[in-house]
């Protein structure tokens, strides 16, 4: 289509189950993270990039969700 490629700079958050393992087993295959892995309070976030720098976060939300507005 003519169209060159632009390396996403929002994350494509992938669920997992344990963030902490999640991280640990990528960081055992040389994957590297952007600083530690984040606790929002609601969540666990671990954010890294594939090989074309397009951002990626492994996350998991722990807190129950709301249901009053």
């Amino acid at each position: 289509m003519g169209i060159g490629h632009n390396v996403s700079p929002n994350p494509v958050a992938l669920h997992v189950d344990d963030v902490a393992a999640a991280r640990s087993a990528l960081e055992q295959r040389g994957i590297s993270f952007h600083g530690d892995t984040l606790d929002t309070g609601v969540c666990h976030m671990a954010l890294f990039a594939d090989p074309d720098g397009n951002a990626l976060m492994l996350h998991r939300r722990y807190a129950p969700r709301s249901t009053d507005v």
